[in-house]
Order: C-alpha cells, then structure tokens, then sequence
C-alpha cells in the first residue's frame, strides 16, 4: 500500500526543498524530502507552505548592522564646506571657565552661643500663643469632619470657617515669633562678640566694627579678621570682614525667608561686598 501525502498536491513542481546547510524546521524532511519508495517521509508538510512564518536560520544568518562611528556632540563640532554642508568633523574639548566666585576660607571670629535647652525654652516662650492657636484650629477641623460624616453641613461650614480663620492668626503669630527668636539670637551674639580677646585680630578696624547689628537688625558684625588669615593670599579688608545669622529656633521656610532679608540688607552697604558670613541653623 502506498501513502500519499494530500498536503503536497498543487505544489509547484519546479519547487525545490531549502538546501541542508538551513536550520530545518520541525515539520520540514529529512534529506530530500522523500524516502526511497517516493513516500514523505517529514512530520507534516503544512508549516513548510506558511508564507508567513520566518525562518530561524535566515534570522540567524541576517549580519548585524555596522554602527557608526559618530563623535558625541558635547566633544565634537561640525565645520561645514561650501555648499553648506558638513565636510569633517573636529573633536574639541572644551575646558571648564574658573568660578568667579571668591574661595571660602572658614571663619576666625566665630563666637560661643547657649543651645540646647536654652533655644528650647526660648522657642517655647515666643511661640506659645501660636501653639494655642494651632490647637485650637485643629480640634475645629476635627468638629467640621464629623459634622460632615453625620451629615449636618451646615456645623460642618461653621467648624471649617473657624479653623481657617484660626490658621491665619497662627501663621501671623508664627511669623511674629520667628522674628522675635531671631533678634534675641542677635543680641545674645552681639554680648559675646563684644566681649571677647581683642587678640583674635590685630586690624585696627576690628575694634570698630565688631559687635555691630546687621542685615535690618537680624545679625550681627562678628569684626576683622587678622591680616595674615589668608596665608600667602593677602586679602583685602572686605574679604577678612565676616558676619554671623542665627537662625536657631526657626522652621526651614522661617529661615529661608529669614536669611534672604538679611543678605539683602548687607548688600546695600559698601563695605559689606565681600563678607563672609556664617549661619547657625539647629
């Protein structure tokens, strides 16, 4: 008996089998596709007339693409011929311009200041009516969420208005605090820049200067530092001048503000071009 395979009836009779270097398919047949008694002798020859399917040796044997050897743009610049367009390119490296900004050196005159529980209790003496306040605005929060939960709007309305209204008085009572916290450090700063070794420098103008309140009242002039505090670079008398802000006692958005004004403050004094000034922050 003999078998015929239906599957090849209608092939082209000019249609030859892959040549045996390929990777064979699964259903593909071994050798020349047919067995000495002219059987088919593959597993199926249904996969072998898929238009569709992509076979793996030509996926294999496809050579992958050259890439191009393209200077990157941040080292290369493109000069361009006559006609406009590129002709070479040119690697050029770029070398960094020097800061215009004056080297920082550490400070010399810094002074000794009370911390720890003492900027405690005085955080706690200047804010204490805005703590109450805050209180206040939360439990008038907490009452507008359960009005609202039980459903009665309008408490809820009531509740939430006083604790906006709370809020601001707060934020008034905050910002007053800050204020006060920073002109007290101040002082405190000014106590024992005045009252120390007058051998810490020996510029004349140390004497004059130090302890002096700056920056609209909100730091102080720590003096002159000495002459030959910048070692083999002598410094001018503006660059060896330095100043102190203490922010202690302050929240972060407190002290950014804080410490814009007092930098717009000193700007405005001539001598102040060059001050190296030094802030405390908890």
């Amino acid at each position: 008996m003999v078998r015929t395979d239906i599957n090849n009836q209608g092939r082209h009779p000019t249609e030859s089998s892959p040549p045996p270097d390929d990777f064979p398919t699964l259903d593909h047949a071994v050798g020349s596709g047919k067995n000495k008694k002219g059987n088919g002798a593959g597993y199926g020859a249904q996969g072998n007339n898929d238009p569709g399917r992509t076979r793996f040796a030509a996926a294999v044997k496809k050579p992958a693409p050259t890439p191009r050897n393209e200077p990157t743009p941040n080292l290369a610049r493109r000069d361009s011929g006559p006609t406009g367009e590129p002709s070479h390119y040119r690697v050029s490296v770029v070398a960094p311009r020097p800061s215009p900004r004056l080297k920082l050196r550490p400070p010399t005159l810094l002074p000794t200041l009370p911390t720890g529980d003492s900027v405690s209790k005085m955080y706690m003496s200047y804010r204490s009516r805005a703590l109450q306040l805050g209180a206040a605005r939360n439990a008038c929060l907490s009452r507008a969420a359960d009005a609202w939960r039980r459903g009665d709007g309008a408490a809820a309305k009531r509740f939430s208005r006083e604790g906006h209204e709370l809020n601001a008085k707060m934020s008034s009572e905050m910002a007053d605090a800050a204020g006060q916290l920073v002109k007290e450090r101040a002082k405190l700063a000014e106590q024992a820049v005045r009252g120390r070794d007058a051998g810490w420098s020996d510029d004349p103008g140390d004497r004059t200067s130090r302890g002096k309140i700056v920056g609209t009242g909100l730091g102080v002039c720590l003096g002159v530092a000495r002459l030959d505090v910048g070692g083999t670079e002598k410094l001018s008398l503006e660059e060896r001048t330095e100043a102190a802000l203490d922010l202690h006692g302050l929240h972060a958005n407190e002290a950014t503000e804080v410490l814009e004004s007092f930098l717009l403050g000193v700007s405005n004094i001539s001598a102040f071009k060059r001050l190296l000034v030094t802030v405390f922050r908890a």
